[in-house]
């Protein structure tokens, strides 16, 4: 018996037996390549990212949430060095991306080569003497395309309305640390002067560049790192760089690690010129150091917060790169607690980000201080549990170590749940409510409700012990069970019986 093959061949018609396209064609908008199908990806493949070239090339699409995404990557890179559409066509269908979607569905293809187009700002053209060059904004570099860590969407995009059931369900949102600097996205780290922001910033962007895999015991992705400095020169940031990667064993800095001063220069011109650098170097985080000298303009004013975002910010998370900013915030005044300050002027630098991070420190000692971070919003998902670093200072070097905080640390922390708060608080000890509300900050009749709530669930018991006609109450459960969360919101399971042995561990 004969197998039918009629779709096979089908695709193998649509995918090789296209509408041949000459050495120099000229497409079906007017553009007229330069460079033949061979020309092309010769040099993609000598571009400074050609390892995503060459992954996407061979098919791989690993590093996106969708093989359309990976698709419109791959149409994109091309469309850097050709802007002849017949010819984008013909060059992705000999790519290991291939697939029955782009050859059976001009719309799709239609689409795909559309968005690529638009959202070119620099095009390649060769030079007279054949060297390389990238020409945009009046002037020619060497060319790189920066990474898309997410869509390759942003200014220049169509505007226009498209079904949802047309795209792909995303993979997995990506972060540069895990839970708390997204990819693509604005993070704000703010705090009181002297709590080590943009040192813990610099040690950040050493491990991300440096390809450490973890920070302060947390992971974090393996990017090129953009430093923009506002506030300090370029001596002062080498020697805490360097000091940094002594603390950390290391002789040099990582080589892509990078760093722009914008000392004297205007705002619009040093972000011009690190967006230049971030797709020459093909920059995955930018640290902004800090937001209030870069906004140049008045940090309490919505207009000025929102245009600097719009204007300054936004060509960034276009192209893909996740951007941490440093921010100072207000002097405590009599009353007021630290956990419950923000970033100093309009809400709006917290509402623009999507990840907000507050630095506090809790110890200073001798050549040393010891910093509290606590995630205060996170658009994507549950905060983060609060955690803390030491730093330890020398003249040569300093050097960072992760500090977990114990449970009565923990019941201070304003960012868990009042019910997490009290037991807790509870870690330490039978305490009646008044003690607990002292320790952790909440009202009294905070702590009764829930107090009320976890004896329902047997998570907590009186101790027969009464003053001021309150009982005195304690962990009914260890209070390794009663502490545990997994971030799936779901406490059920410390409910179930435990026994303890002889030796007081719980047994499951």
């Amino acid at each position: 018996m004969i197998r039918d093959r009629s779709e096979e061949l089908d695709m193998f018609h649509a995918r090789h037996f296209v509408e041949p396209i000459g050495a120099r064609a000229t497409g079906a908008n007017g553009h007229r390549s330069e460079l033949t199908n061979a020309e092309v990806i010769e040099l993609a493949r000598g571009a400074s990212n050609a390892a995503k070239f060459e992954a996407l090339w061979e098919g791989d699409t690993g590093g996106y949430a969708s093989h359309s995404e990976a698709d419109q990557a791959l149409i994109s890179l091309l469309a850097f060095y050709t802007q002849d559409e017949e010819q984008l066509d013909h060059l992705y269908r000999q790519s290991g991306l291939c697939r029955e979607k782009w050859l059976k569905r001009s719309d799709y293809r239609r689409n795909s080569i559309d968005k690529a187009l638009s959202n070119l700002t620099d095009t390649y053209t060769p030079s007279d003497d054949g060297a390389r060059m990238v020409v945009g904004n009046g002037h020619a570099t060497l060319p790189s395309p920066s990474p898309s860590l997410y869509k390759e969407e942003g200014r220049g995009r169509k505007l226009e309305a498209v079904r949802f059931s047309d795209m792909e369900m995303p993979g997995p949102r990506r972060y540069l640390l895990k839970d708390l600097v997204l990819a693509a996205y604005v993070t704000l780290l703010y705090g009181d002067g002297g709590v080590a922001k943009s040192l813990l910033a610099l040690a950040l962007a050493e491990a991300i560049a440096g390809d450490s895999k973890e920070w302060l015991g947390r992971e974090v992705g393996s990017y090129p790192v953009l430093y923009v400095d506002f506030e300090l020169d370029a001596e002062e940031q080498a020697r805490r760089v360097y000091q940094l990667c002594r603390g950390q064993g290391l002789s040099t800095p990582p080589d892509n690690l990078f760093y722009l001063s914008s000392l004297g220069h205007p705002a619009r011109e040093a972000f011009t010129a690190a967006l230049d650098a971030c797709k020459e170097h093909g920059v995955g985080l930018m640290v902004v150091d800090s937001l209030g000298p870069a906004l140049q303009g008045d940090a309490e004013a919505a207009r000025d917060v929102i245009g600097f975002f719009q204007k300054s910010i936004e060509p960034f998370r276009a192209e893909g790169i996740a951007i941490l900013i440093i921010d100072h915030q207000s002097r405590l005044q009599q009353g007021q607690s630290y956990q419950s300050k923000g970033a100093f002027g309009s809400v709006f630098k917290t509402n623009l980000a999507r990840s907000v991070i507050q630095a506090q420190a809790t110890e200073r000692g001798e050549g040393t201080l010891t910093v509290r971070l606590r995630q205060k919003k996170h658009n994507f998902g549950p905060l983060a549990e609060p955690f803390g670093a030491k730093l330890s200072f020398t003249e040569e070097a300093v050097s960072m170590e992760a500090v977990e905080l114990d449970a009565s640390e923990l019941a201070e922390e304003a960012t868990l749940n009042a019910t997490d708060r009290v037991k807790l608080a509870l870690e330490n000890g039978p305490a009646f409510p008044w003690e607990i509300a002292e320790h952790t900050g909440l009202a009294v009749k905070t702590v009764k409700n829930a107090l009320t709530g976890l004896r329902k669930q047997e998570v907590v018991e009186p101790t027969g012990e009464i003053a001021h006609r309150t009982e005195r109450i304690r962990l009914s459960v260890p209070a390794s069970l009663s502490l545990y969360r997994d971030g799936d919101g779901d406490d059920n399971a410390l409910l179930a019986p435990v026994l303890i042995n002889e030796r007081g561990e719980a047994e499951f």
